[in-house]
């Protein structure tokens, strides 16, 4: 168990994090796993079988199918993914050339699955033509094995899509589309670079949605924009549910980048959170009274994502024009269509393929991985590579928790062993430790409870569960140092072995990430490079195991002295060459 010495300076780990990463929502701790590996293809198949052949979990998994189309017609000002606007339809085409390839590839290593999830997302993957979308679904549904309740969900631009690439997605069997309305007013659209979208085009994408009989249509919000209130929002929310019934109304809080703050809000963030706290404090607290003047009910009516529903929790349909077709269960499938929700609310294990560039591939407790393009270049032909960390189950719980507790204030641990197989008390005990010494979270008999918290809050309170090496890992990469072995190995080269230290130890080099010292007693102790928590000291040593060190004080003058050698010759190589002095004073 962790001291309170570790827990000060964990914290103080924290504050610097949250200083410099400026992170707009607690999901991205969920993928925070240090040093990273590069996979090809064929790599990647086998990670698949070794994983079926020996299955971490007794539970049978949800298994999904994500396809990322990473093209728009134009780039809102607001978004976060990764997305390129189509250039030639050349581009689309080695696009989808290479998830075909991809698919031949790990689609017989995944034989054994039934898939209960088709998600294709962006990006905007109704900028697909008719004749490339039809080529990608009869590809997938010819490739792997289908549920019979399987949801199918697809992404698109209102002002892209149109009546023949709905035609393709119902020939193919697809329940549900979604797409973004941000909102109603043309003005604000256009500023955010989105094109003047206002009523009229919502009104012409429901009647070719009901002409091709695609009924299960979820509409996203987002609350935070420059320009809009947090009442005109809600008004422009009622009006689309009483016009057109969606079935899901989803509301997003933004999740800024440092670009829109400054097209948007001069660059200051506390303008920015001010007015992003106008509609946390507004929205959330007028929702039930929305949804229940308006036939609804609330799925989820705070934090990051909240949501409106039009089926009542029992399962019927509050829509008289359109019936519910397929009830509760092929709703609970509907449910988990994104990696999200997959990672939130399935009461399983969780594996995805992800296919297209950085789309998020999980294969359970064994690895996590983005596609790539070959050379980073979309123009380019040939197989994705893949980039990721191999997990384990506590990185998985850490996934669960992020997702379901940034939303929510509980979670039962009778679900969290169902799924990973060991309490909390056995996979998460730092992080429970911490929690209950702040005062932000305890346990009971069954169930872990948060106290309420703001968005900023919660994240600080989330990254507990973020290991140590990952989140110095993390920070090096906002303090612009590789800390990869080869990375570590430029940093300390002109450090020789054999270079003494203070109280009788020794430079021994370096061994991936570590350094080593010979130690008076001549043992090796492994010393963890790591970024610095202020912008005066640029690097942070943490020395390994030192329960058998018997003088503690020498040790950390030698680790001090260290840090200051390294420390030297970092600032030296970030220096232009005509302004590097030569020599050093160093102890032989």
């Amino acid at each position: 168990m962790r001291n309170d010495t570790w827990m000060g300076r964990r914290a103080a780990l924290h504050e610097r994090f949250l200083a410099v990463a400026r992170l707009g929502d607690a999901s991205r701790l969920a993928y925070i796993n240090g040093p990273l590996t590069v996979w090809t293809e064929e790599e990647v198949a086998a990670l698949w079988r070794r994983a079926l052949d020996a299955p971490v979990s007794a539970l049978e998994p949800r298994n999904s199918i994500y396809v990322h189309v990473p093209f728009c017609k134009s780039i809102c000002h607001f978004c976060n993914y990764d997305r390129l606007q189509p250039s030639s339809p050349e581009l689309l085409q080695t696009w989808l050339g290479r998830v075909l390839r991809s698919v031949q590839v790990i689609a017989p290593a995944v034989r054994p699955l039934t898939f209960h999830a088709l998600y294709i997302g962006g990006g905007t993957p109704s900028v697909l033509p008719a004749r490339l979308l039809r080529e990608l679904l009869d590809t997938l549904d010819a490739a792997f094995s289908w549920h019979p309740g399987a949801s199918r969900l697809l992404e698109f631009d209102p002002a892209v899509i149109n009546r023949e690439r709905l035609e393709v997605l119902a020939t193919h069997g697809f329940q549900r589309l979604s797409f973004g309305i941000e909102t109603l007013d043309a003005e604000v659209n256009a500023r955010h670079n989105r094109g003047r979208q206002g009523l009229e085009t919502i009104e012409r994408v429901f009647a070719d949605l009901d002409a091709v009989g695609i009924s299960e249509v979820a509409c996203d919000f987002l609350l935070g924009l420059e320009g809009t209130t947090p009442e005109g929002i809600l008004a422009e929310m009622e009006t689309v549910i009483r016009r057109f019934r969606p079935v899901v109304v989803d509301i997003f809080m933004v999740t800024p980048t440092q670009a829109y703050v400054d097209s948007h809000f001069g660059g200051q963030w506390e303008a920015f959170r001010a007015h992003l706290a106008c509609f946390e404090a507004v929205v959330p607290p007028a929702l039930p009274a929305l949804a229940a003047r308006t036939g609804y009910f609330v799925r989820a009516g705070h934090g990051h994502h909240m949501s409106l529903g039009l089926y009542d929790p029992a399962g019927g349909s509050n829509r008289s024009s359109k019936p519910n077709k397929g009830g509760r269960a092929r709703r609970e499938i509907l449910a988990g269509c994104s990696y999200t929700a997959l990672s939130s609310d399935a009461r399983c294990p969780v594996n995805v393929i992800g296919l297209g560039r950085s789309a998020r591939s999980v294969i359970f407790a064994t690895a996590a991985f983005s596609a790539r393009d070959p050379d980073d270049n979309p123009a380019v032909e040939g197989p994705a590579n893949y980039i990721g960390n191999a997990i384990d189950v506590a990185d998985e719980a850490r996934t669960f928790l992020v997702h379901r507790l940034r939303d929510n204030n509980t979670v039962g641990r009778t679900e969290f062993r169902q799924i990973f197989g060991g309490d909390m008390t056995e996979i998460i005990p730092t992080a429970l430790r911490a929690w209950e010494h702040e005062g932000t979270a305890h346990l009971e008999d069954d169930v872990l409870r948060f106290v309420p918290q703001n968005k900023h809050a919660r994240m600080r309170s989330l990254l507990w569960l973020v290991p140590d090496e990952a989140l110095d890992f993390e920070l090096a990469h906002y303090a612009g140092l590789e800390l990869s072995p080869s990375g570590v190995a430029r940093l300390v080269a002109p450090l020789k072995p054999g270079t003494r230290l203070a109280g009788g130890y020794t430079f021994a080099g370096a061994d991936g990430i570590f350094l080593l010292l010979r130690t008076p007693e001549d043992q090796t102790l492994r010393v963890r490079v790591a970024a610095g928590l202020t912008d005066e000291f640029p690097l942070r040593f943490v020395a390994g195991d030192i329960a058998n060190t018997r003088d503690v004080a020498s040790l950390r003058r030698a680790v001090g002295q260290l840090r200051g050698l390294v420390t030297y010759y970092h600032r030296q190589q970030a220096k232009p060459p005509s302004s590097r002095r030569a020599g050093t004073a160093l102890e032989r």
